[in-house]
């Protein structure tokens, strides 16, 4: 018991420093931020019917073409800008608000619900952990370079993301495990459907997904949830003097494991 309160107390404290906050005996796990703009993101059109399977094709109304698909930059409480991207289509967040998350490295309970889609399953986690291993940068939390994306602009890039975030996390899955789930992920079929000018780019990072194994970056992935405010998920990239410093004998033990 001793040793898991020690584990928690320091991935709170990894939290807070990391959000640029300080950590203490108290802390809440929240954090407050203000939506400060979409700089990077393309008009889309959406179709969402929650009551239809993963391949059907018919049916589903499309919004008009004004969905703005693309990384979201808060400032949070602490004066730091975060790169976050939306796991909730059906509640909203608009520049200019300020919202108080909870944070957690349990993505298994975000998005929040009501409304749809609902906590993750782990096969999607899987693959939302997959998605952000190969496409972005743990430092900035934005597109990384190096990467088949490179041959897009950096707006159909981030907007073709977003999509195929959403996509993971409101498609109607008939799936228990992510090798079964990845080859019904599309952007033409099911409960989920979209278009705009980032249809190749989407089907660029379909096409890797799962690729030679399931990728993680692990509790470096944050779910931020708010009852009434869009979820979101953001990287947390852990600072190195944080890591020799707070974690103690711990951390250096790693260390010297790494050495030899």
């Amino acid at each position: 018991m001793k040793y898991m309160n020690m584990t928690l107390s320091v991935t709170a404290m990894l939290l807070a420093a990391a959000f640029g906050g300080s950590a203490s005996a108290d802390s809440t796990n929240e954090i407050t931020m203000t939506f400060e703009s979409m700089p990077s993101y393309e008009l889309t059109s959406l179709g969402i019917d929650r009551r239809h399977d993963w391949d059907q094709v018919d049916g589903v109304n499309f919004t008009s073409n004004t969905i703005k698909a693309g990384e979201r930059v808060w400032i949070n409480q602490y004066g730091r800008e975060m790169t976050t991207y939306c796991i909730q289509v059906f509640e909203g967040a608009s520049v200019g608000d300020t919202v108080t998350f909870t944070q957690t490295t349990d993505l298994t309970t975000v998005p929040e619900a009501p409304p749809a889609p609902g906590p993750m399953a782990g096969f999607q986690v899987n693959m939302v952990q997959d998605l952000y291993s190969r496409f972005i940068d743990q430092k900035t939390g934005k597109i990384a370079t190096g990467t088949t994306l490179d041959a897009f602009d950096y707006s159909v890039a981030s907007s073709a993301f977003q999509l195929v975030l959403w996509e993971l996390l409101h498609e109607n899955f008939d799936a228990t495990n992510a090798d079964e789930a990845v080859g019904q992920v599309s952007m033409s079929t099911g409960a989920f459907q979209a278009e705009n000018d980032a249809s190749e780019a989407t089907s660029a990072i379909i096409a890797e997904l799962g690729q030679d194994g399931w990728g993680s970056i692990g509790d470096a992935l944050v779910g931020l949830s708010n009852p009434t405010m869009q979820d979101q998920l953001t990287v947390v990239p852990l600072p190195t003097p944080l890591l020799l410093a707070g974690i103690g004998l711990i951390g250096a033990g790693i260390v010297r494991r790494r050495m030899k």
